[in-house]
């Protein structure tokens, strides 16, 4: 097997695993190093996507949020849809709805089968800065996933969606 590639931006939490391995002898470092690298990664994405986005007036949450309504814009979403497919709180998504709201990317407007549930759409304006900012995004992704190969992205792929089965299989056994 090769070397692992160096990750300086990841050297300090592996030291950090590491020196707790040897205070507590039999902790699982591979799986923690695993697990800690997929957070750092994730944190680091996102605060790239964040950085693209905020000159257009949003942070990632808010353009996650505008992006679900985006690829739900023949329907629209209600608020839990939104929170729990973004893994926010309900007031934290109200907060992101009445900013989106206010900026005009969004628009409320009662259910047709119960009027009382509101639905969330996607304006025009919205939609439009979506379709404005996507491009330049994807080139971005695609200037950081050059480090894989087709073949790695795909069990990349394979074996992320392999933890998080096993992760809903465990939920839903507790």
């Amino acid at each position: 097997m090769s070397a692992l590639p160096p990750c300086p931006s990841f050297d300090a939490i592996e030291s950090s695993i590491a020196r707790v391995a040897t205070r507590l002898h039999g902790a699982p470092v591979r799986d923690i190093v695993l697990l800690r690298l997929i957070k750092h990664l994730s944190a680091r994405f996102t605060a790239h996507v964040g950085r693209m986005v905020r000159p257009a007036g949003l942070n990632e949450v808010s353009f996650r949020t505008l992006m679900m309504l985006f690829a739900n814009a023949e329907t629209g979403m209600h608020a839990s849809q939104l929170s729990e497919a973004a893994g926010e709180t309900r007031a934290n998504m109200t907060r992101i709805c009445d900013d989106l709201s206010r900026k005009g990317l969004l628009r409320r407007r009662a259910g047709i089968a119960d009027r009382r549930r509101v639905v969330l759409e996607i304006t025009r304006k919205g939609a439009a800065l979506i379709e404005r900012l996507l491009p330049r995004m994807w080139n971005e992704l695609d200037l950081g996933m050059r480090a894989l190969s087709a073949r790695d992205k795909l069990d990349l792929e394979r074996l992320l969606k392999k933890l998080a089965a096993a992760l809903d299989a465990k939920e839903h056994t507790a």
